[in-house]
């Protein structure tokens, strides 16, 4: 620091700099090594290393169960956001939530200062603004995420109680087998394809979808463990499902990620996916969890028990304890359910209007109308297996003369 001046200090922190060097330090006396330590703060002017070094206390410095009182409200937000919610799937919606909230606050609040009064003052005010009340039970819960991460880590010396909201209106949007036939016309990129087929075949949500590997499928005993292997078991449950008929091909061809392009595994989809939903006359309402959505759906309406669906769906399985890890080896494990699905993907074939090979390639002389289209296809395999009345026969079977694109 210049002679004279007033040194800038924040939680045993400071600013200085080297000698014949502009650039502002973080500056720290190290107790382990009783010298004093700098790091750059990559700027030479004063008031952006003071916002700096601040920024820099705010995320980093331990805090050892630190009264509520004596906490601001937005240093556990930033560094909880910093820490974790920048890494959650819904990071974006993440972080808007904990700004609608702060916004609705005094600045300077601390920990303590968020009484359930003034929740659910914050609420009342976001649901007079127009927020929809799934919305704002959302932001609540990143709030109350953002707390508890705090305790949880120590650096706080008490939870805080927080406010119960009601639930929001469930998401009612269900396509229909031609809305689905017409998502699967207009999906061009093959990895979009097998995302879509993994969607279908498994009730995956998105992001379990995109990380499947081979390495997660037994085809031995036709089964796929969504949960990869190192990967903790949140209250999402991500269950061992069976492998429908339509989808072991696709699972047969990947080498390491099932969702690949290029090779590699695919983090994102979101923009693909809605180039092919507005080719396929679909609106905004239309996601990759509406898939999710819409195959329960059906599966219900085709008389699957609700207790395989829920088994599916990774929900909580009712009087199922130790012994419900071997259920899986059973030969009708979820029976129903899958030929279920091999149904459905039967119907969205019928529709579609166009044979459905990875990479669209048509491999037939002339369009067919296929009994199950959702499977890939060995690249040196280009006359398929004709079963039933033949070529050049008539007849009014509707089972005779089909092609089948799979042994």
């Amino acid at each position: 620091m210049p002679r004279g001046s007033e040194r800038f200090e924040v939680d045993g922190q400071w600013l200085s700099r080297r000698p014949n060097s502009p650039q502002w330090c973080r500056t720290w006396f190290d107790a382990a090594t009783r010298q004093t330590r700098r790091a750059s703060l990559g700027t030479d002017d004063l008031e952006a290393a003071k916002l700096a070094l601040a920024e820099w206390v705010t995320l980093n410095a331990r805090r050892e169960r630190t009264p509520t009182r004596e906490v601001v409200l937005g240093e556990v937000f930033a560094r909880y956001w910093h820490a974790h919610g920048q890494h959650v799937r819904a990071a974006v919606q993440q972080q808007r939530n904990l700004f609608l909230v702060l916004s609705h606050l005094p600045e300077g609040i601390t920990v303590a200062e968020l009484t359930m009064q003034r929740q659910a003052e914050v609420a009342r005010a976001l649901l007079k603004e127009g927020y929809a009340p799934g919305t704002v039970k959302r932001c609540m819960a990143a709030a109350k995420a953002a707390v508890t991460y705090a305790w949880k880590n120590d650096e706080l010396d008490r939870p805080l109680p927080f406010i119960s909201l009601p639930d929001g209106e469930p998401r009612e949007r269900v396509l229909t087998v031609k809305e689905m036939a017409a998502l699967w016309d207009a999906c061009e990129p093959p990895h979009l394809q097998a995302f879509l087929v993994v969607l279908l075949g498994t009730l995956a949500r998105p992001e379990a979808a995109l990380e499947l590997t081979d390495a997660q499928c037994d085809l031995e005993h036709g089964l796929i463990d969504l949960n990869p292997p190192g990967k903790a078991r949140t209250k999402k449950r991500r269950p061992v499902v069976p492998i429908p008929d339509f989808l072991r091909p696709w699972i047969e061809a990947a080498e390491g990620p099932v969702v690949a392009y290029r090779g590699r595994a695919v983090a994102k989809v979101n923009k693909t996916f809605r180039t092919i939903r507005e080719e396929a006359g679909l609106g905004a309402d239309v996601v990759p969890y509406t898939i999710r959505h819409t195959v329960a759906t059906e599966l219900r309406a085709r008389g699957v028990p609700e207790l395989e669906i829920a088994g599916l769906l990774g929900h909580a399985m009712p009087n199922i304890r130790t012994t419900g890890r071997y259920a899986k080896f059973r030969p009708d494990y979820y029976g129903q359910a899958r030929r279920a699905l091999d149904d459905l993907a039967n119907e969205i074939g019928r529709l579609a209007g166009r044979p459905m090979y990875p990479n669209n390639e048509v491999r037939l002389n002339q369009p067919v109308r296929a009994s199950s289209v959702l499977v890939p296809q060995d690249r040196s395999a280009i006359r398929p297996r004709v079963v039933g009345a033949g070529e050049g026969i008539r007849t009014l079977d509707p089972d005779l003369g089909k092609v089948v694109l799979y042994p």
